[in-house]
């Protein structure tokens, strides 16, 4: 029999519980609250102290007490709290043609090592308050490239070579880097080896994984949740990994609540994130599905200005109006297609950024040679899909050009 105090605990708890939650959100599946902790946005040791802006110390080098940094946006910031002796900042994921500069009331002695997307700093003295700042010559405009579910081997690979030979300033990737065991640490070999920068947005394949996973995600790639701003016009990445409730809750409601109080933005506006409003697909349902979710993405998007909503996790090219947003489905990373009609036909997209300027964008061919199908979602969906000749033909192909070779 239930107690009047155990009905006044149980309510206790369930306000409680409730309270949390509203604060800071439950994800859904698998249940979880939302995580407490941002990706880190400093880093130290014995002999420094340094705030990140738009860039973030990297875990595993952090516990190593080694100084390797990931840019998350074009225009990083590094502001020196403390330095006790000449010392070296690995800095990844910077565009070749940024440039850094010394800010601040201090100075700093340094040089700069480039290499690819690589920059090593060489500090030899520098007060406290100098801060390091890349910039980039693209006032004018630029272009990027946009694409999503890649898994993270040899497709990935193709895909940040294939942005850089069409002049992509940077990639978007709009998620699910991680398929199957150990595709995170060959993502981050290929971020690290590209010719261009890539600002990667959370997938459901990346969050969890017969347990959660996303931890690999923020300690190594970047926040759930994040603005840039570059000639102009501002990237809003946002988690749409899995469903949340209330929709209205946890760091994404935090970060459209900062951008808002930030006043209205002239410029172009571009959400990039995993999952669509409404799947294209009208016989399929991969979108959002969280209560209320959708309504209140659309009307967060509608009150800073949104034009233009990019997202992966459908498989296929696509593009509509959706309540005044542009949903545009960028989810070709595996070249699936080419497998499907045994032709390359996967696209990706390319946009144009001009100041004051809507963005402009097209498509482009993946062009992914065969050799570069490797992850295996494409045989098991294959499989699954009991498209035998398919898989024969591929095969067949795979064994020829290997012979070949």
């Amino acid at each position: 029999m239930i107690t009047r105090r155990g009905l006044l605990l149980g309510g206790a708890l369930a306000s409680t519980l409730g309270v949390y939650s509203h604060q800071r959100g439950l994800r859904y599946p698998p249940l979880s609250f939302e995580h407490s902790e941002f990706a880190a946005s400093e880093l130290s040791s014995e002999e420094l102290e340094l705030d990140l802006q738009d860039c973030i110390g990297v875990q595993d080098c952090i516990t190593s007490n080694k100084h390797t940094i990931r840019a998350i946006a074009p225009e990083p910031q590094i502001f020196i709290k403390r330095l006790e002796s000449s010392t070296s900042i690995t800095v990844l994921n910077v565009a070749s043609n940024a440039v850094l500069k010394i800010d601040g009331q201090a100075s700093a002695e340094f040089d700069e090592e480039v290499n690819g997307t690589t920059r090593t700093v060489h500090i030899k003295t520098a007060s406290q308050g100098a801060i390091l700042k890349w910039s980039l010559p693209v006032t004018d405009g630029f272009e990027f490239a946009v694409m999503g579910d890649t898994g993270g081997g040899s497709e990935l690979g193709w895909t940040l070579k294939r942005a850089h030979e069409l002049g992509a300033q940077f990639l978007l990737h709009l998620g699910d880097l991680n398929y199957t065991e150990g595709e995170y640490e060959m993502a981050i070999e290929h971020f690290n080896k590209a010719e261009i920068p890539c600002y990667v947005t959370i997938g459901n394949h990346d969050f969890h994984d017969n347990g959660l996973i996303y931890d690999k995600f923020i300690s190594q790639i970047g926040p759930m949740n994040h603005a840039f701003e570059l000639a102009g016009t501002r990237f809003i990445n946002i988690d749409t990994a899995v469903d949340f409730w209330p929709a209205h809750s946890g760091h994404r409601a935090a970060l459209f609540t900062s951008l808002a109080q930030a006043g209205p933005y002239d410029g172009e506006q571009i959400i990039f994130t995993h999952r669509p409003l409404k799947d294209p697909n009208p016989h399929d349902d991969h979108e959002i599905h969280g209560i209320g979710e959708v309504d209140w993405l659309v009307k967060q998007s509608q009150k800073l200005g949104v034009g233009t909503f990019l997202n992966g996790h459908v498989h296929h090219s696509a593009e509509f109006d959706y309540q005044g947003l542009r949903q545009i489905t960028v989810g070709e990373g595996l070249g699936y297609e080419d497998l499907v009609h045994q032709r390359p036909v996967a696209k990706m997209m390319m946009a144009s950024v001009e100041p004051h300027k809507k963005l402009v964008h097209r498509w482009v061919d993946l062009n992914m040679p065969w050799s570069e199908h490797q992850n295996p979602t494409h045989i098991k969906k294959l499989k699954g899909d009991q498209m035998h000749k398919q898989l024969e033909w591929f095969t067949q192909l795979i064994q020829t050009n290997t012979k070949t070779t």
